[in-house]
């Protein structure tokens, strides 16, 4: 015991030696890490003592040190007088005076040593500041993100947008800043790893067939988010393309986000394989006729998108959405996502324009087992005209290898009504692999539980039985008889209808 006591004594910090010590010091930055903007903690470690100080200084590219400007509070003279010559990261949010300009100015101005840029809010005043700066090469730069810029620059960036060079760029982020010759920007940062280019307006329009010929040179891309401000901000579609005998490879792609007219996303999606996509969400403008097979081809050649066997149907006030999610072998909700959204003006209609949609983008994927009919709240959208009216209906014959159906307090009386309208020769036409009915728990039930027994009888005397249990809507269910779902909220295919 001696021996211990005179060990734990022994063993301080200042007896760690210099490759441990970098150890601990990279763990604790990395752990203050974030993806969209730099940090400073490392300077806790240097004020320490003489030796972390030479110690962390000594390896700044493995510690991933960097000095953070934020004008107005910093200015980039005073900082590059106290500290080594180190990667700067440009942070600044309102650039409306004359002194933040200044101070963004003169960061672009060493443009040999910014590692990233991060600009919010910029006028057009800036811009014309900052405009001729940022058209020389960015060696050294990792992260560009310029969000909510102006709408009125049309000319800011031009094709010498970052000199036409930026090879250790892996971030890429614009909102509202147009770019239209991003596809050539593409072809020199073939280490971007993300892509967002987001609420594009008319002046950053960019066809198909460009942004897939400059996503082509993008072997490491894991991320593209590709999103229109509005239908109004899209010109008008020229003739179809026909789909291409090759398509462009993306191996390293696992996300994909759009948003704009549902034939853009054919022709972008007709012309790529991601058989590594894990992820997708796609926002699809209204349209009265919706023809998307590329979209189902696309997902069928990405077979980690194809395993969902759950569905969550959620009404919400101001849209409608499915999530369609795949359970593990361990009774948790996998990982892969897949979100479709497509918009529907009118909210007299979305239920029917869901069940269309969803007949023509449900067979792309496996059978799902089990289906949940979640509202929060009541709305009044929802409501059937009478026990006739077959939009219900429509929608559940499209799940017909469900076993167990799930329903929210809200949601019940709708399917209880549409239930109750049924002859008694259809009883097993809906739904026929249903097993389980689990209604939520909130009491009275009343005529909603009397309803599905009603059903559940008609499909005993069928030789198809139901059982009923309570559920208490947040994941739990009130009886014994099952105890292994999983949880309500899950990642998945979404589909809104705002």
């Amino acid at each position: 015991m001696a021996g211990i006591g005179q060990l734990r004594q022994q063993m301080t910090i200042e007896t760690l030696s210099d490759d441990v010590l970098l150890k601990i010091f990279k763990c604790f930055i990395d752990a203050t890490y974030c993806y969209y903007y730099a940090t400073e903690e490392w300077r806790m470690l240097v004020h320490v003592c003489r030796r972390w100080r030479n110690l962390a200084f000594t390896s700044p590219r493995h510690l991933n040190l960097q000095l953070l400007c934020r004008p107005p509070k910093r200015s980039v003279d005073k900082m590059l007088d106290i500290w080594p010559e180190l990667p700067i990261y440009l942070h600044a949010f309102d650039c409306s005076t004359r002194e933040v300009r200044e101070k963004v100015a003169a960061v672009l101005r060493l443009n040999h040593r910014v590692f990233g840029i991060r600009l919010k809010g910029t006028t057009d005043s800036a811009w014309d500041i900052f405009g001729p700066l940022m058209q020389h090469p960015f060696p050294a730069l990792t992260h560009l993100l310029v969000l909510e810029s102006h709408r009125s620059i049309k000319d800011a960036f031009s094709r010498s947008f970052l000199g036409g060079s930026a090879p250790s760029l892996q971030v890429l982020h614009l909102d509202r800043t147009p770019l239209p010759s991003l596809s050539e920007l593409l072809f020199s940062v073939t280490n971007l790893v993300s892509l967002q280019y987001n609420n594009i307006p008319l002046s950053g329009y960019i066809s198909p067939q460009a942004m897939v010929t400059g996503l082509s040179a993008l072997t490491r891309l894991e991320s593209i988010s590709l999103t229109f401000e509005s239908r109004r901000d899209l010109p008008g579609r020229a003739i179809r393309i026909s789909p291409p005998h090759t398509r462009t490879l993306l191996p390293a792609l696992t996300y994909l986000r759009f948003r704009g007219n549902p034939g853009y996303m054919e022709d972008l999606v007709a012309q790529i394989d991601a058989p590594s996509l894990e992820s997708m969400e796609i926002t699809l403008f209204h349209e009265r006729v919706l023809e998307i097979p590329q979209l189902a081809k696309f997902v069928r050649r990405a077979d980690k998108l194809s395993l969902p066997n759950r569905a969550w149907v959620t009404f919400r006030s101001d849209c409608v959405s499915v999530t369609l999610s795949q359970e593990s072998l361990v009774g948790r909700v996998g990982p892969k996502t897949l979100m479709l959204n497509p918009t529907c003006p009118k909210s007299e209609l979305r239920l029917s324009y869901l069940a269309q949609f969803c007949a023509s983008c449900l067979p792309t994927f496996s059978p799902f087992e089990c289906l949940y009919l979640l509202a929060p709240l009541h709305h009044t959208w929802m409501d059937v005209k009478d026990d006739r009216d077959p939009q219900w209906l429509e929608l559940l014959r499209l799940f017909n290898t469900v076993k167990d159906l799930r329903l929210s307090y809200y949601a019940a009386p709708h399917i209880a009504q549409a239930l109750r309208g049924l002859p008694a020769e259809q009883v097993t036409e809906v739904l026929p692999a249903l097993e389980n009915v689990f209604i939520s728990a909130v009491e009275p039930l009343g005529p909603v539980k009397e309803a599905i027994l009603k059903f559940a009888d008609a499909r005993q005397l069928s030789g198809c039985p139901v059982s009923i249990y309570d559920w208490d809507g947040r994941g739990r269910v009130t009886r014994e008889e099952d105890k292994k779902w999983i949880d309500m909220i899950g990642r998945g295919l979404q589909i809104s209808l705002p």
